[in-house]
């Protein structure tokens, strides 16, 4: 797999510009809030946590940061398509577009659902509705994100630009969207289902809206989510990303105009586009003649080409 390399010289190009990001109060979110502050953009975060999110905004606001950049929380259930309207607004109305929008609000798997102890011919008729919430957040929430954000980026003939900026959506996946994830039904299904949106919109998005997309996907990240299973992970000596690193992942892929349509393994702290290493392999793991036909196959779609440096 290609390696992704960060780049704090790219990075400091997000100064003055417009963002929009969900699920900012702790974690992943937070941390690439802080980031996105210190290179001086202007962060508009929403989460479903009021105390940590308005806890976040006064120590960035009230930091001595020099950056010029501004950070502004509002709360938002992202299952909730006006909330996350009301998020875009903020930006939208303050300073006359959005320049990037970045998806990180994400919930963990709904305990006992499928566990044996847990589930019998009794169990199983009560209504799942604990999975049918992971789903609305994990990835119907993300489909709201990802068609609002196209409209706010694009904005409207006439609307304030910045000129040699390559607008540009981030999601947050997981390493279990790109491989099996045992017991985490429900959460592996909309991770991999966020994968499916990044590649439904890398084809679609730059030669719409002008717009790149690229998905996140963290393996071991020291969060609450890792909480439980940290110590052995630290004690037998596995990769582990600190939420900076992810962010700092996050930003690369915000910035970088040469990357579009890339699934971003992120380990120990490093960036790997899994995307490239499928599509190389191709021949390999469909047969070469099947590899052939379906390229062929995607380029009578209009869904081939070099769509990936656009």
């Amino acid at each position: 797999m290609a390696e992704i390399i960060c780049s704090e010289s790219q990075a400091k190009n997000l100064k003055g510009k417009v963002v929009v990001l969900t699920g900012g109060a702790q974690g992943i979110g937070a941390a690439t809030v802080r980031l996105l502050h210190s290179f001086g953009a202007h962060v508009y975060f929403g989460d479903w946590s009021v105390e940590n999110g308005h806890k976040l905004q006064e120590s960035l606001s009230s930091s001595s940061s020099a950056s010029g950049g501004t950070v502004s929380f509002r709360q938002v259930d992202v299952r909730n398509h006006d909330m996350q309207l009301a998020l875009f607004d903020d930006a939208y109305n303050a300073h006359g577009r959005v320049d990037v929008a970045i998806q990180c609000a994400g919930i963990g798997e709904p305990d006992g659902w499928f566990e044996p102890e847990d589930l019998n011919l009794e169990t199983v008729r009560k209504e799942p509705k604990p999975i049918q919430q992971n789903i609305e957040v994990n990835l119907t929430s993300v489909l709201y994100f990802s068609r609002i954000a196209l409209a706010y980026l694009k904005g409207k003939e006439g609307d304030k630009q910045v000129d040699g900026f390559s607008k540009s959506i981030v999601l947050t996946s997981s390493i279990a969207g790109i491989t099996e994830a045992p017991g985490l039904f429900a959460y592996s299904s909309a991770k991999h289902g966020v994968i499916g949106t990044m590649r439904a919109l890398r084809p679609f998005a730059p030669q719409k809206y002008g717009v790149r997309a690229n998905a996140i996907c963290p393996w071991a990240t020291d969060t609450q989510l890792l909480a439980g299973v940290k110590g052995q992970w630290v004690e037998e000596k596995m990769p582990l990303n600190t939420p900076e690193d992810v962010g700092r992942m996050i930003l690369q892929c915000a910035v970088d105009g040469s990357l579009n349509g890339k699934a971003v393994l992120v380990a120990g702290g490093r960036g790997y586009d899994t995307e490239e290493g499928i599509d190389r392999c191709l021949p390999q793991w469909m047969g070469e003649e099947l590899s052939r036909q379906f390229l062929k196959g995607q380029e009578i779609l209009g869904l081939g080409g070099n769509w990936v440096k656009k």
